[in-house]
C-alpha cells in the first residue's frame, strides 16, 4: 500500500534544540506553512553481562542496569569495550535525548548500539508545519506526541510497532574535511540490520541512500529509513547512524494523524515525501521488537565487536532523567516554542457560508501566532465584520489553536456586547473556527 514516509517512522532524525526554559502547554492543529551533554553524575557501582564475539544474547534479570541515582555513562562508553545499550522508556524526548547524550558529550572510544521504542509520537522536520502535516488538536485529545527534530526531513509517525536503532562509532577523519571518513559506517551498520533480518527469515536490501526496503511481488517496500551525522570532538571524529525498522506500526494512525485536509493551506515550510511501505509482521509473523532486538545485538557483537568483550546495559527512563545533561535537553526539546514556535510563516484562508453570511478570513501567522489576518464578507451588519478586523489588525498574539480562536471570540464577544443580535453569530463563528484549526 501507499503510504506517507511522512507517515511512518522511517526516518527519526533529532539533533536537540537550544535550551529554553520548556512551557508546560501541548498545543495542537492543522496548517500550511510559509513554511552536550556534560553529565556530571553520581558514581555506584553497576553490574554487566560480557559478551564474546558471535554469543548471542537474551534479555534476562540479570543484564546490567544503571544503578539508582545514575552512574558515570560517559565513563562506560569510554572503557574501550563495545558498549550495547537497551533504554527503558517509550517516551521520545528521553530517547532522543539520551541518545544525543551519547553521541555528543560521552567519551565514545569503541562501537556502540543504542535501542528503543517510542509511543504514539509524530516526528516533523526543523522546517516543517505542524499544523500542515499533522491533525494537531486530535493528537492532543489522543495523547499523541508531538516531537521537532533540528534537523531536516519529513513528519514520520512512530508507535510500539516500530524499533528504533541507533550506531555510534569512533572513525578515522580523512586528510581534508571534504572528504568522507576512511570507514564506510553507512554500509557497514546496513550489514548488521540486513543480517540480523535474514536471522528472522526477512530478506532485505539497501535502496538508496537512507533506506532499506524488501522486494515482494515485483514490488518494492520500504521498511527502514535511517539519517546520519558526523562530529568532530576533541577526542577525533564521529558518527551516528540512527532509524527506524517497520514490525508492527498502526497503519490506521498514519490517516488519523498525518492526513490534514490542507487544501487551504498555504505553506513555505517542507512537505513530506510518500513512499511505498510494508510492516516486517507480514511477511515474518514471528517478528516483534525483543526478537528483532536481540538478532541485532547478536549481529553487532559479531560484526563490530572485534573479539572483544562486550558490556550490556539496560537505562530506565527514571535512571536517564537523572544525568542532568540528559534531562536538560529532555526539557528543551518539550518546549512550546521549540515545537510550535519554530514554526516558518504560512497563510491560511478560511470560507464558509452561515445563515447570516458568507465568510472569508485570510490569517498571516508566524511562530504559531496570527499576526494579520482579514476578513471579507457580505454580512449585512459591516460593523460586526469591522469589529473582527479591528482584533486581527492590533496583533495581539492569537496563537493558531483552539486556545487562540478561543481568546479572539471572547475578544469579539466583548466588542459586540451591545448588540444581542449577534450573540449568535459569534457561536457560529467559534464553532466553526475551533474546527478548522484543528
Amino acid at each position: 500500500m501507499a503510504l506517507a514516509s511522512a507517515t511512518l517512522a522511517l526516518h527519526s532524525v533529532f539533533f536537540p534544540p537550544p535550551v529554553r526554559v520548556p512551557k508546560p502547554s501541548f498545543l495542537m492543529r492543522k496548517i500550511s506553512s510559509s513554511a552536550r551533554c556534560h553529565a556530571s553524575v553520581s558514581r555506584s557501582p553497576i553490574s554487566m553481562r560480557s559478551a564474546r564475539r558471535g554469543v548471542s544474547r537474551r534479555a534476562s534479570a540479570g543484564e546490567g542496569q544503571l544503578s539508582a541515582g545514575g552512574a558515570d555513562l560517559s565513563e562506560l562508553v569510554g572503557s574501550n569495550r563495545s558498549l550495547v545499550v537497551r533504554s527503558g522508556s517509550d517516551n521520545i524526548f528521553v530517547n532522543l535525548a539520551l541518545e544525543q547524550y551519547l553521541f555528543g558529550e560521552s567519551k565514545l572510544s569503541a562501537p556502540l548500539m543504542l535501542t528503543y521504542r517510542n509511543d504514539k509520537t509524530i516526528v516533523i522536520g526543523r522546517h516543517q508545519n505542524p499544523w500542515k502535516e499533522c491533525r494537531v488538536q486530535k493528537m492532543q485529545e489522543n495523547g499523541v506526541k508531538l516531537c521537532r527534530r533540528a534537523s531536516g526531513g519529513g513528519a514520520v509517525y512512530q508507535d510500539l510497532g516500530n524499533t528504533c536503532f541507533s550506531f555510534l562509532n569512533k572513525l578515522t577523519p580523512s586528510a581534508s574535511v571534504l572528504e568522507p571518513p576512511k570507514e564506510d559506517f553507512k554500509t557497514i551498520n546496513n550489514q548488521i540490520i540486513i543480517s540480523a533480518l535474514e536471522r528472522l527469515g526477512v530478506n532485505a536490501e539497501a535502496s538508496g541512500r537512507n533506506d532499506l526496503q524488501v522486494v515482494e511481488g515485483g514490488d518494492a517496500y520500504k521498511i527502514s529509513g535511517s539519517a546520519y551525522k558526523l562530529k568532530n570532538e576533541s577526542d577525533g571524529l564521529r558518527s551516528l547512524h540512527h532509524g527506524t525498522m517497520l514490525l508492527d506500526v498502526d497503519t490506521e494512525a498514519l490517516g488519523t494523524y498525518l492526513t490534514p485536509d490542507s487544501l487551504k493551506l498555504k505553506s513555505k515550510g517542507i512537505s513530506s515525501v510518500k513512499s511505498r511501505v510494508k510492516n516486517l509482521k507480514l511477511l515474518s509473523p514471528q517478528i516483534s521488537h525483543i526478537a528483532f532486538t536481540e538478532a541485532l545485538e547478536s549481529e553487532f557483537v559479531k560484526q563490530r565487536a572485534g573479539g572483544k568483550e562486550v558490556r550490556y546495559l539496560t537505562v530506565s527512563e527514571k535512571q536517564a532523567l537523572e544525568i542532568p545533561r540528559v534531562k536538560e535537553v529532555y526539557e528543551s526539546s518539550m518546549d512550546w516554542d521549540w515545537r510550535f514556535g519554530s514554526t516558518p510563516a504560512f497563510s491560511v484562508e478560511l470560507r464558509t457560508r452561515f445563515p447570516w453570511a458568507i465568510v472569508q478570513i485570510d490569517l498571516d501567522a508566524k511562530g504559531g501566532k496570527i499576526n494579520n489576518g482579514k476578513v471579507y464578507s457580505d454580512c449585512l451588519k459591516p460593523e460586526f465584520i469591522d469589529h473582527m478586523n479591528t482584533l486581527l489588525a492590533q496583533g495581539n498574539g492569537y496563537t493558531y489553536d483552539k486556545e487562540g480562536i478561543q481568546a479572539f471570540i471572547e475578544d469579539l464577544a466583548n466588542m459586540t456586547s451591545g448588540d444581542p443580535s449577534t450573540s449568535e453569530w459569534v457561536d457560529d463563528l467559534r464553532d466553526w473556527l475551533v474546527e478548522e484549526v484543528q
